[in-house]
């Protein structure tokens, strides 16, 4: 047999088979492998990107718990050596501040003091605040009446609209009055005659850190419904606040990344020394906010010490 005979002869179709699926084998495993080191790049890169974002929500958090200490230490300082500070709105408005770095930090400030406590303010001072912020008379009657058996100790329901255990039951609710004071505003909603519309209109002037309950009506309606300020019965003389206690919401914003704190702080009182009543993270809050003086010491303080994210 010739040598050229022999490279004329063609492979056994046997051995044509084996090295097709040797190569069809070998393209599935590299196949296989390919697919497994792209899923191991797309952890890498996806927990990467993971990493970097925890590592910006927490500095968004340190620089807004930065900013709720030192409107803490500054309220300290005004109070105890009575100079000029940051100055801050004290009414809840909503300032923002540029912080450099393409962050912006919103900031609001609210002294408890002018506000109407759930636990200290007299019924009818409330029954007049909530008429003037335009809550329904019929309305008016039954909220505060219920805030009072929300609140005190006995079971005998208020007259003209009390609801004690017996009147929740009878509304299908599962629950009843505390028979103690409410330990934040949030507990307002489990009133029988509470509606969202009223709840909407009444969250933003209630508090439980107004210790001493009086408040300046005059001033509180003016803020909020100014329109309402003409039927005011008189104008008494101011009542100024114990300045005691401050809610401080502050959301820091970052490339539409976001971190926040709210807190409650106290300069004193029954409660407590100097100190945070309330310390918890909290977002969102940014809503229209104007400048204010005090963001550029608030920005200096921060650049001090701070680099971008």
């Amino acid at each position: 047999m010739t040598l050229r005979s022999l490279s004329a002869r063609r492979a056994p179709p046997d051995a044509e088979k084996e090295a097709g699926f040797v190569l069809l084998s070998v393209l599935g495993i590299l196949t296989v492998v390919s697919a497994i080191l792209a899923g191991a790049l797309m952890q890498v890169r996806s927990g990467t990107a993971l990493a970097q974002a925890r590592g910006q929500s927490l500095q968004l958090q340190g620089i807004a718990d930065g900013i709720a200490r030192l409107i803490a230490y500054d309220l300290d300082v005004r109070r105890t050596y009575r100079v000029a500070g940051l100055d801050l709105p004290e009414d809840g408005t909503v300032t923002a501040c540029p912080l450099g770095h393409d962050r912006t930090a919103f900031v609001s400030l609210q002294d408890q003091g002018r506000l109407i406590d759930l636990n200290k303010t007299p019924r009818p001072a409330m029954e007049e605040a909530f008429r003037l912020l335009g809550v329904p008379d019929r309305t008016v009657l039954a909220v505060a009446a219920e805030i009072i058996d929300y609140r005190d100790a006995d079971d005998g329901p208020e007259p003209n609209g009390g609801a004690e255990l017996p009147q929740y039951r009878a509304r299908g609710l599962t629950w009843g009055p505390r028979n103690a004071p409410f330990a934040s505003v949030d507990e307002l909603g489990r009133l029988p005659s509470m509606t969202p519309d009223v709840a909407a209109i009444l969250r933003p002037v209630l508090t439980v850190y107004n210790e001493g309950g009086r408040f300046d009506l005059a001033a509180l309606i003016s803020r909020v419904r100014p329109a309402a300020s003409r039927s005011l019965p008189g104008r008494a003389a101011p009542v100024p606040s114990p300045r005691q206690n401050f809610q401080m919401s502050i959301v820091v914003e970052w490339k539409g990344a976001r971190a926040g704190r709210a807190a409650v702080y106290a300069l004193g009182g029954t409660r407590t020394g100097a100190d945070f009543l309330v310390w918890q993270p909290s977002v969102p809050m940014p809503a229209p906010a104007a400048m204010h003086p005090a963001c550029v010491k608030i920005a200096a303080v921060l650049l001090a010490g701070s680099g971008p994210p």
